[in-house]
């Protein structure tokens, strides 16, 4: 199958913003383990992280990576091993993380919102056989662990103490993993091959089934890690006309965090005032005391942090970089932020799957609302139909990938492999299973995931459409749109909405079924609205409308 001559030479190249190429030189013989000594010959003994104002500088972080890492190997770990990190954002996690890669090991990232029974099912999908983990998952590791094969098992306390648990055969503490390395002594080389060799086993949402493991493969993540900095190298020099200083508060377990914040950090130099959980209280402090000038988000810490009765009178003007990941931006969101703060807002796509920025749309782009940009360097997409027939140009379907950051495949999922990628013109493409389109600039609108468009009455409704006009209204905080069973209608829609604080006991659902039916096409506006107190979200704050689905289901039994 050939790809349509737009797509091979790349169109968009005449509408890139500035500071974005077509291509970049991606090395292919450097490891993450490299990046991570590149970072403290690059930046030495300037500040990498501060947590909770406890500075780490770069060259502190890599003495303790190496202390670390020579203690993994005492273990008995070694390349090809998987270790799974069971850890809040800290400089444990970033340390455990650059450790296991340096020894040529596979990072599989629990997410800390897990029990033990969602943690028992990573480790033992992706075959891990160490664990590093906070002390206080400790009873959820015990329910666990006659079902899992571990050899060792890693207790950390983030506060710095000795942790309470005991240790016996299979549980070491971290401090004394460390006072047994009190030299930072180079590691032995491994011989890795980036192409080949995994660095991470990434875990999807699981929208649909169990969570799938992404094989990550160093030179996958590497690729990013570049792509990223083409973006960042021309912010420092032209936008800040300054030093990167982040507030980092995505989960690093999550790829976009991991990826963006974390190991973009020692090829960018960026100093990083790292959270272990999103706290609005705490980003205002550190807004008011630090005035960093970048941050990184999903739609909803943007929402609350812009709602919240602490940053009421805040001043927001030093975050000239503020980006949204991990879901769509909403048009009404972009026009709040650059209200308070008089700069627009960057929003970029990407998923597990490209390691995974796919596209960036940075503030000083052109903007086009409801875009979430162009291809970074070195990426192809296209839009294909239910046959993977590449469309013309402004057509909707699905959203395709080719480039150097895409997984090699599923962790030992062969199936899934074979509907996930198809071969075009010398290419490996990826589906996305998001619906989108391209417009004759090459900016990409997302339209919807494709297993969350609703049939009503044979219309195709999708949600982000309906949610979107939903924001327009004042007394909506957040939303999700949703398809329910309907017998003669094939599916309904229902809306569920959070209030803001003023609106709530003052307007009825009936209100906002009236104004959205005044606002959108008599087929598109929502049938039934629910009013919540909260809205489910994944740990790095994506609302989860599967699982309302779900629980519709349950209902309608």
């Amino acid at each position: 199958m050939d790809i349509p001559d737009y797509i091979k030479n790349r169109y968009w190249k005449d509408y890139l913003p500035p500071g974005i190429t077509l291509e970049i030189d991606i090395p292919e013989t450097q490891s993450l383990g490299d990046i991570f000594e590149i970072g403290a010959k690059s930046f030495g003994d300037k500040i990498a992280m501060m947590y909770y104002d406890h500075p780490f500088t770069f060259n502190e972080l890599d003495s303790l990576t190496r202390r670390f890492a020579n203690g993994l190997l005492q273990l008995g770990i070694k390349k090809g091993d998987v270790v799974a990190i069971w850890l809040p954002n800290s400089p444990y996690f970033s340390i455990a993380y650059f450790a296991i890669l340096s020894v040529g090991a596979t990072v599989t990232a629990i997410s800390p919102l897990f029990v033990g029974r969602e943690m028992a099912y990573q480790i033992q999908d992706s075959g891990a056989q160490y664990l590093i983990m906070i002390d206080r998952f400790f009873r959820h590791y015990k329910k666990e662990k006659e079902n899992l094969k571990l050899k060792k098992t890693i207790i950390v306390n983030v506060e710095g103490q000795v942790p309470k648990q005991e240790e016996v055969e299979e549980i070491i503490h971290y401090n004394t993993l460390m006072a047994q390395n009190p030299e930072p002594k180079p590691l032995p080389k491994v011989d890795i091959n980036p192409k080949k060799d995994i660095a991470v086993i990434q875990y999807t949402g699981g929208t649909t089934g169990l969570p799938k493991g992404a094989l990550l493969s160093h030179y996958n993540i590497i690729s990013n890690i570049y792509q990223i900095k083409q973006v960042s190298d021309y912010m420092q020099k032209e936008y800040l006309k300054s030093d990167l200083m982040a507030i980092s508060i995505l989960p690093w377990y999550h790829i976009y965090g991991q990826t963006c914040e974390l190991a973009v950090s020692p090829i960018t130099g960026s100093m990083a005032f790292v959270l272990a959980v999103f706290d609005v209280g705490k980003i205002v402090d550190l807004i008011k005391k630090e005035k960093p000038n970048t941050m990184l988000g999903v739609t909803t810490m943007f929402i609350n942090l812009l709602n919240s009765p602490l940053s009421k009178d805040l001043d927001l003007s030093s975050l000239k970089y503020a980006n949204v990941g991990a879901g769509a931006l909403p048009v009404e969101l972009a026009k709040s932020w650059e209200k308070r703060t008089g700069f627009a807002m960057g929003e970029g796509y990407g998923l597990s799957e490209a390691s995974p920025v796919v596209t960036n749309a940075p503030p000083w782009a052109k903007k086009k609302l409801g875009s979430c940009g162009h291809p970074i360097a070195n990426t192809l997409v296209g839009i294909v139909n239910e046959n993977l027939e590449f469309l013309p140009i402004g057509q909707d379907g699905e959203l395709v990938v080719a480039g150097p950051q895409v997984m090699l495949g599923y962790h030992n999922r062969p199936e899934d492999n074979k509907k996930v990628f198809f071969e075009a013109s010398g290419y490996k493409w990826l589906r996305t299973g998001d619906w989108a389109r391209l417009d004759e600039e090459g900016y990409i609108f997302l339209i919807d995931r494709v297993k969350d468009l609703i049939k009503y009455k044979g219309h195709s409704v999708y949600p982000r459409e309906v949610e979107e006009v939903l924001y327009e209204h004042p007394a909506i905080l957040e939303c999700t749109v949703i398809g329910v069973k309907d017998p003669e209608k094939g599916e309904d829609i229902k809306a569920f909405c959070t209030l803001q604080p003023e609106y709530k006991g003052k307007i009825t659902e009936q209100e906002i079924i009236n104004w959205a039916k005044e606002n959108m096409a008599a087929y598109k506006y929502p049938r039934i609205v629910e009013f919540v107190g909260t809205l489910p979200k994944s740990a790095v704050g994506k609302i989860l409308r599967r699982v309302l689905r779900d629980e519709e289901a349950k209902k309608a039994g």
